[in-house]
């Protein structure tokens, strides 16, 4: 199956299941990436885009559109909306400029601590906790025939495979959200629930 199909669908179905039951949820979903913004973020990565992400992108790109940013000394904070949160453990979907923000951030430490393997040029981050260093990203590097690898990141730990694909992520939330059932080893052993429109992760 192609990798950018099974996030297509996966997502699709996720975005109408939140119309019908979250609509809180899904005003956080911002309008597709545009050709620009995929071409910047593909030049901030210096690589071509994964054509799962792309594909995923061009759906919506991310979920920050009620987010919003305090003036602190030396720049500004990033103030995520709690409904951004869409996936079981808490990440929210990156939009173009957060991916490519990120993915300079994690090179920029793992020069500093001297440590190649801490964050490889190939790993892109594509869910995140707003104000942690925890995660998921796509390993372009670890591509083999068809989808790269998911792999979960944490300030504690050196980056491990989490899922084989971005659809098969996608997939298990989508199951849940639906069926109320799926594979909880993708799902962090979380139920959805809805409480006034918003969806809650129990």
């Amino acid at each position: 199956m192609d990798p950018a199909h099974d996030v297509v669908s996966a997502w699709t179905r996720i975005v109408h299941w939140l119309e019908e039951h979250a609509p809180a949820a899904a005003r956080t979903l911002n309008p597709p990436a545009t050709d620009a913004e995929l071409g910047r973020l593909a030049n901030a990565l210096g690589r071509p885009l994964p054509g799962e992400l792309e594909a995923w992108l061009r759906l919506n790109n991310g979920s920050t559109a009620l987010d919003t940013r305090t003036p602190i000394p030396g720049g500004d904070r990033l103030d995520p909306h709690p409904d951004s949160r869409l996936l079981p453990g808490g990440e929210v979907f990156l939009d173009c400029a957060s991916i490519a923000e990120r993915h300079a951030q994690h090179l920029r430490i793992a020069t500093d601590i001297g440590d190649e393997d801490w964050w490889p040029p190939a790993w892109i981050p594509v869910l995140a906790e707003a104000d942690a260093h925890y995660g998921l990203l796509l390993d372009t590097g670890g591509r083999r025939e068809g989808a790269a690898p998911v792999l979960f990141y944490s300030e504690t730990d050196y980056a491990k495979v989490y899922a084989p694909s971005l659809g098969a992520v996608l997939t298990a939330v989508a199951d849940m959200l639906e069926h109320g059932g799926g594979d909880s080893a993708l799902t962090h052993g979380r139920y959805p629930s809805v409480q006034d429109g918003h969806l809650v992760w129990d």
